[in-house]
């Protein structure tokens, strides 16, 4: 079925939810979206998060109020995490503007296929390997298709109505997750992942489960990047085009897997990014009220509030120049800062490491590029780029 087939007049939904706004007092904007034609069917198909139960909802009644009430009340907690930009919590907080800078990369579109929690996941590694290295032009671009059609499929995870994020994070740390370019995400599911992806591929260091949270998910948003969120989606949400969102409907449509880049207090909501394109939505992203469709805690026994606390790389990066050098007196002690990477060890003992410096030294000086291979936290190979 193409993402098409199957469309619907939305008119009266639309009409439907424009009222129930107008008596909240509008505290968002509902419209014609790309999402909002599609049959019921084709809209599932774009989430892919196990639905919840009703006994698992019922037992959760009393979240929203209490979620709402935790994560204003984390504004001023102290911060003691190397990375983070102040020593206590702002009201307010968007990677995609740290000090005029953005760590988040480009919103995807995961298409008709339940692989959003591949996409959350994918996006929380993406952005913590940039923010946790205060390297915004790092923008990485790493493989939805192997998460999703290699590791989810390997594990026999991928159920009739989606996959959990939990799984996905558990095999970035063991096995890794390739470049985008080694396995192209389509999502009908076909391509396949280039042999020798290791040398292009990226793993997470600890994860993090920071559910019924919100004090801790800010903690962790300040101090390493995004986290991934799993929501109920009411079937307003794909009407959505701007606003902190709060659901007007009680019909749902399962389950879905976000990235939370930031939050805002005056608002009262956290900032998520999506999988449905840049053109839903807020250019891709959206604000959803804290406490709102069970985002900081999911319907669900198992842990769907997921960060890590580091990314490694095993890749040989675009051509950067070389912004600065360091050395001491010791033996094979040089650091480089790359100008898309920042600070990082040149690897391979004294005589390594003193050529290194040659090379780094002499394209410094004229202004040339160089192309890195990462491994790890070191610099183990250079190419002067030409």
């Amino acid at each position: 079925m193409s993402a098409d087939s199957g469309e619907h007049d939305c008119a009266a939904e639309l009409a439907g939810i424009r009222d129930a706004l107008a008596g909240l007092g509008h505290p968002w904007q509902c419209g014609e979206t790309r999402l909002s034609r599609l049959s019921a069917d084709s809209r599932r198909a774009r989430l892919g998060v196990p639905a919840p139960s009703a006994d698992e909802i019922a037992a959760r009644a009393e979240l929203p109020a209490l979620m709402a009430d935790s994560a204003l009340r984390a504004a001023g907690e102290p911060v003691a995490a190397v990375h983070a930009p102040t020593p206590h919590l702002p009201a307010a907080f968007d990677l995609r503007d740290v000090g005029g800078r953005s760590y988040v990369t480009p919103v995807k579109d995961q298409g008709e296929c339940g692989s959003c929690s591949a996409f959350g996941a994918i996006a929380t590694l993406e952005s913590t390997a940039a923010y946790t290295r205060r390297a915004p032009g790092l923008r990485l671009d790493l493989s939805e298709a192997h998460a999703f059609f290699g590791h989810a499929a390997a594990r026999n995870a991928i159920l009739p109505d989606g996959t959990w994020p939990d799984e996905l994070l558990e095999d970035f740390v063991t096995l890794g997750v390739a470049f985008e370019d080694c396995y192209p995400y389509s999502d009908d599911g076909s391509g396949s992942l280039h042999p020798r992806w290791r040398d292009r591929s990226a793993s997470a260091e600890k994860v993090v489960d920071l559910s019924r949270n919100p004090a801790a998910i800010k903690q962790h948003l300040y101090a390493y990047g995004p986290v991934t969120a799993c929501l109920v989606v009411y079937d307003d949400l794909f009407h959505y085009t701007g606003g902190v969102y709060r659901h007007t409907v009680e019909q749902t449509s399962g389950g879905h897997c976000v990235a939370l880049i930031g939050w805002d207090d005056t608002a009262g909501c956290w900032i998520a990014k999506n999988s449905w394109g840049p053109d839903w939505g807020e250019d891709g992203f959206f604000r959803i009220a804290y406490g709102e469709a069970y985002i900081e805690d999911y319907p669900d026994p198992r842990p769907t509030t997921l960060g890590c606390t580091g990314v490694n790389l095993r890749a040989w990066l675009p051509p950067q120049r070389a912004l600065g050098l360091f050395a001491t007196a010791h033996d094979a002690n040089g650091w480089v800062y790359l100008e898309n990477l920042g600070w990082i060890r040149l690897s391979g003992g004294a005589h390594s490491t003193t050529n290194k410096l040659a090379m780094l030294t002499a394209a410094r000086a004229s202004g040339s590029p160089v192309s890195p291979f990462v491994e790890g936290a070191e610099l183990s190979m250079i190419q002067l780029a030409h």
